[in-house]
C-alpha cells in the first residue's frame, strides 16, 4: 500500500477512529490523544500493509492495541473535573451523550444480526426483563439452554460492537433481478419477486455463499425481516443451505452471456445470408401454388411469411439435434421445468412469442419483433380474443368495441364491407404442411445451424456457472433457442433481404386455419 492510499483511508475514517476511542476510554481529551497516535501509527506503518483488502482489519487492530496500551500506562480510573455549579447530580458531557447514542445504535444493530433463537432469548431477558425460567417456559427450551444462549449471545454482541461493520453494495444500490421460467407452470414463483429484496438475496449468494449474518449486512436488512424471505426462497428451492451458509439453487445469467449469444447468432446468420436469401426466394415461388392470402399482399409480405416459417420450424426441429436434451426436472411447486434469473437490464428484441394460440377454426402464430414493428398482438390480453374470433368468422360486431378500436389503430384488423377482417397472413394447415414438406432441406439446414448455436450457448453458460448449480447447459440451450429468430429480423432489414412493409400490413401475425 502507498502512503497516499493510507492518507486517504485515515482521512475517511478520522471520525470513526475518534468515536471508537471515546467509547473505549470514556474521556474526550484522552480520546483525542490516542486517536492522534493511531493516525500517526497508521501513516508511519503504511508499508507494512501488503494486502489492500486487509487495511481495515489492520486499522482497527492498531486502534485496539493503542487503546489497551493507554490504559496500561495510565493505571488509573478515568476521572472528570467537578464543575463549580455542581449540585449533586451526575453531569453527562456532550461527548459522553454522543458515545451513548452511538453504542445504543450499535447494540440494536448487533441484536438485529443475531439468528432468531439468540435474538429471541436476548430480547426477552435484557429488554423485557424476563427470568431464565420464564423464557424457558415460553420457548420450550431448558433453563440450561436459555443460559447458554444468553452467554453465547452476549459474546456475539460484544464481539460485534468492537467490530467495524460495513454494509454491502446491495443495501444501497440493488441490481435489477428478473425471474425467468420455462416449463409447465410457474405458479408460486412469479409472486416471490414482486419486491426487490428477494432478488438482491439471490444475487448476493450467487456471488458467493453467505451466512445469514453476512447476508444481512450485504443487503442491509435486519434478521427478523430477512429470515422470512430466506425461508420462502428455501421452500421453492431457489436457495440451498450448506452448513450455516446459503447459496443459489438456480442459474443466474447476465448481459455478458446474452450479448455473447447474440453475437454468435448474428455472425452465423450473416455468413449464411445468401443461402437464406435463396431459401426465401424459392419459398415465395412455392407460396403462389397455395391458398395463401394477406391484406395488402406483396412480395415483401410473402417473404416474411416464408422466412418465419423456415426459422420457426427449424428452431422446433433443432431440439432433436441437441447432444444434451432437455430433461424438465421436477420443481418445488409440483410442475416440471426450469427456474432461472437474469441480472441487470437488457434490451429485448421481442415482446412475445405465441406459437399456437387456438381459435375456433384454426390457430394464430404471433412473433412480435420490436425491430420490425411496435404494432404487436398479445392474444392473452383481456378482450383481444373476442375480437380475433370475430375476425376469424368475419363477423360485423363484437362486444369488445374498445379493443376493436385499438386493434384497428394498430393495423391488426380492419373493417371491410361492414365486417371485421385481418391485416395479417392466412393459409390453410394443409398448404402450410405442403410448404414445409417441399422446403424440408432448407428447414433441416437451419435446424442444424440453430442446434450448433444452442450447443455453444449451453457450454458458454455452464462455464460461467458455479459447479453446484444444476442444469446450466440445458438453460443455456433454452435461452439461446429463439436467438436465431430474433437476430434474423435486423439482419434481414440491414441486408435488404426484406423491409418493414406498409402501414396497413401486419407482418408479425400468421393465421393457419383447419
Amino acid at each position: 500500500m502507498t502512503k497516499e492510499q493510507m492518507e486517504q483511508i485515515v482521512s475517511e475514517n478520522m471520525k470513526k477512529i475518534y468515536l471508537y476511542c471515546m467509547r473505549r476510554l470514556g474521556n474526550a481529551s484522552d480520546a483525542e490523544d490516542v486517536a492522534s497516535d493511531i493516525m500517526l501509527e497508521l501513516l508511519r506503518s503504511y508499508s507494512e500493509v501488503r494486502d489492500d483488502a486487509a487495511v481495515h482489519n489492520y486499522m482497527w487492530s492498531v486502534a485496539g492495541n493503542l487503546c489497551k496500551s493507554f490504559w496500561r500506562k495510565a493505571g488509573r480510573m478515568a476521572t472528570i473535573e467537578i464543575p463549580e455549579d455542581y449540585e449533586g447530580t451526575y453531569m453527562i458531557t456532550p461527548e459522553e451523550q454522543l458515545i451513548h447514542e452511538e453504542e445504543l445504535l450499535t447494540l440494536r444493530r448487533e441484536l438485529s444480526l443475531l439468528s432468531e433463537k439468540y435474538r429471541q432469548v436476548m430480547i426477552a431477558h435484557y429488554i423485557h426483563q424476563k427470568t431464565c425460567e420464564e423464557i424457558a417456559g415460553e420457548t420450550g427450551l431448558t433453563v440450561t439452554n436459555v443460559k447458554q444462549y444468553l452467554f453465547e449471545g452476549r459474546k456475539k454482541v460484544r464481539k460485534g460492537m468492537d467490530m467495524q461493520r460495513e454494509y454491502g453494495v446491495y443495501s444501497y444500490a440493488p441490481e435489477k433481478f428478473t425471474m425467468d421460467f420455462w416449463g409447465d407452470s410457474g405458479e408460486g414463483y412469479w409472486s416471490l419477486f414482486d419486491r426487490k429484496l428477494p432478488g438482491s438475496i439471490m444475487l448476493s449468494v450467487y456471488d458467493a455463499p453467505k451466512t445469514l449474518e453476512e447476508l444481512s449486512m450485504e443487503v442491509g436488512v435486519s434478521m427478523p425481516y430477512l429470515e422470512e424471505e430466506v425461508a420462502r426462497l428455501l421452500e421453492y428451492e431457489l436457495l440451498v443451505k450448506q452448513g450455516n451458509k446459503y447459496r443459489s439453487g438456480i442459474v443466474i445469467y447476465d448481459n455478458a452471456f446474452l450479448d455473447a449469444v447474440k453475437r454468435a447468432a448474428r455472425e452465423a446468420l450473416t455468413e449464411n445470408i445468401e443461402a437464406i436469401r435463396a431459401m426465401v426466394k424459392r419459398g415465395t415461388e412455392l407460396l403462389k401454388e397455395t391458398d395463401f392470402t394477406c391484406y395488402k399482399d406483396d412480395e415483401n409480405v410473402r417473404g416474411w411469411f416464408v422466412l418465419m416459417l423456415i426459422l420457426w420450424e427449424a428452431v422446433q426441429q433443432s431440439e432433436s439435434k441437441l447432444k444434451k436434451p432437455l430433461t424438465f426436472p421436477l420443481l418445488a411447486n409440483g410442475s416440471k421445468g426450469y427456474v432461472m434469473g437474469q441480472r441487470g437490464e437488457h434490451e429485448r428484441e421481442v415482446s412475445g412469442f405465441y406459437g399456437m394460440y387456438t381459435l375456433n377454426h384454426g390457430y394464430l402464430r404471433s412473433l412480435n419483433f420490436n425491430r420490425l414493428t411496435d404494432r404487436v398482438v398479445n392474444p392473452f390480453e383481456k378482450g383481444v380474443r373476442d375480437v380475433l374470433l370475430a375476425c376469424e368468422e368475419r363477423r360485423g360486431e363484437t362486444s369488445e368495441w374498445e379493443n376493436l378500436s385499438d386493434m384497428i389503430e394498430k393495423k391488426i384488423v380492419h373493417i371491410e364491407d361492414g365486417k371485421i377482417c385481418p391485416n395479417y397472413c392466412e393459409i390453410s394447415e394443409t398448404c402450410y404442411q405442403e410448404i414445409m414438406d417441399k422446403m424440408a432441406g432448407e428447414i433441416d439446414f437451419m435446424a442444424d445451424l440453430s442446434a450448433r448455436l444452442r450447443e455453444h450457448a449451453a457450454k458458454t453458460l455452464a462455464a460461467s456457472t458455479p459447479k453446484d448449480i444444476l442444469h446450466a447447459e440445458e438453460i443455456g440451450s433454452i435461452l439461446s433457442m429463439w436467438k436465431i429468430l430474433e437476430n434474423m429480423v435486423p439482419i434481414a432489414l440491414e441486408s435488404g433481404l426484406l423491409t418493414k412493409g406498409t402501414e396497413e400490413q401486419n407482418l408479425t401475425v400468421f393465421y393457419i386455419h383447419w
